[in-house]
């Protein structure tokens, strides 16, 4: 038997990498732009940074139980969207939607991979084919080589800088693929309208420009925790912290010159974020003194109409960093239940530092080469931090919660570990 391979064999990370390179001299769409950049006057700075595809990696694979018979399917599954996984396996067997039932179970973990539905449609599928109940439960294997993933991109930010080492310019190119337009969606401009609202700009620059490059890949994408921001957010917030470096300020300092005006910049309240900014640097005592060799690492992000920022406690430990302690704070409106919502951020602390660590797919031969926790290795229980959970009063309406913790970790966590070796952090995953 010879099996035909398709068009995409020769596929790796790296061409999919240099292909986003290449791309990176390409239009972009703008996102957001105030002033000129291009005529800022002053010291020049630049910095590009990367990131792979990421699996969600969820304890509990794909699987589902459904029982098909002729004018009726009922669908046992652990997902996120009832309603799409009736819609498609409905039109899979041939019934209406109103004949098709789905009993959501318990799940172990979601993260965004339980949008798909493709393991609900196959045990449809297969009852059908059978005449008969039947349950399929994929291998690790199946899940981790057979899923969507978080889109690789490549970033290059610029900034200038005044005599005083503050800074008057600041620009952000996204090189990445859309998740929408690869799954039909359309883009209108050139615009993904998630990357647009993920890729928040929050920061009072006199001139500023962020763009957006679309490119395609054939690697299916998917929706994972935090979409689009986290990619944004390490990037930005790293370099937040370069331009602070380079103009010799503290980066706290720095974040709250650029977030002292109150107002709505670009649809995002500044007095919000430097609300959650102010309340994580003095609950994780900012500009204290630390244990010997231990350091700090800053970042805050908006996106999901909430504000959240993190300051990581870390040491180094053969060259690697150990993570001590991670402070949160969040506003996200009114909060209705304070435990879920300090589980929320734990459990997403400890999701981004997986993120951040190890977290990497590698295509080669047209293939994802990870296929187990053995080499997509999660954080361990002896590596989980102290995770403090901290939130802004507020009567504002209710807004996101589960997201808000990943994007600010991974840059916290770099410069972090700038503060303690002075060695740049540009590419994830940390340990890769």
């Amino acid at each position: 038997m010879t099996w035909d391979e398709g068009p995409n064999k020769d596929l790796t990370s790296a061409a999919t990498m240099d292909s986003l390179k290449q791309s990176s001299s390409k239009k972009g769409a703008t996102l957001y732009s105030v002033g000129n950049v291009s005529k800022a006057v002053g010291r020049r700075i630049q910095a590009a940074y990367e990131l792979p595809f990421m699996a969600h990696a969820p304890m509990e694979p794909g699987n589902s139980t459904a029982h098909y018979q002729r004018s009726k399917c009922e669908i046992w599954s652990p997902t996120q969207v009832p309603q799409d996984l009736r819609d498609s396996a409905a039109q899979a067997i041939g019934l209406e939607p109103d004949q098709v039932k789905i009993n959501v179970t318990l799940m172990g973990g979601g993260f965004g991979r339980r949008l798909e539905h493709d393991y609900g449609v196959e045990a449809a599928l297969v009852s059908k084919a059978i005449g008969g109940p039947v349950k399929v439960q994929w291998t690790r294997e199946d899940d981790m080589r057979n899923s969507t993933y978080r889109p690789a991109s490549y970033h290059q930010l610029r900034a200038v800088l005044d005599s005083q080492g503050w800074p008057v310019a600041f620009s952000h190119r996204i090189i990445m693929p859309s998740i929408n337009v690869q799954k039909g969606f359309p883009a209108e401009g050139g615009i993904d309208a998630e990357v647009k609202e993920e890729a928040s700009f929050v920061y009072s620059f006199p001139n500023a420009s962020v763009e957006y490059v679309m490119t395609e890949t054939p690697v299916p994408l998917g929706w994972m925790r935090a979409v689009n921001a986290l990619q944004v957010a390490f990037a930005s917030e790293s370099f937040i912290d370069e331009i602070a470096a380079a103009g010799g300020k503290d980066p706290l300092e720095l974040r709250l010159r650029l977030l002292s005006a109150d107002g709505s910049l670009n649809g995002w309240h500044t007095e919000r974020m430097r609300g959650v900014l102010q309340l994580a640097a003095e609950k994780a005592g900012w500009g204290k003194p630390l244990a010997a060799w231990h350091y700090h690492g800053i970042a805050c992000f908006a996106c999901f109409n909430s504000y959240m920022a993190e300051v990581v406690e870390i040491s180094m430990e053969n060259n690697r960093p150990r993570v001590h302690r991670v402070v949160g704070a969040i506003d996200c409106g009114q909060v209705v239940n304070p435990n879920i919502l300090e589980q929320q951020i734990q459990g997403g602390v400890n999701f981004a530092l997986t993120n951040a660590l190890r977290a990497k797919i590698t295509i080669d031969k047209g293939r994802v080469v990870q296929g187990n926790f053995d080499d997509y290795e999660p954080v361990r229980m002896s590596e989980a931090p102290t995770v403090e959970a901290y939130f802004v009063p507020s009567t504002e309406s209710p807004t996101g919660a589960g997201e808000l913790p990943v994007p600010p970790l991974a840059p916290a966590l770099c410069n972090a570990i700038y503060a303690a070796t002075k060695k740049r952090i540009r590419a994830l995953p940390i340990l890769g």
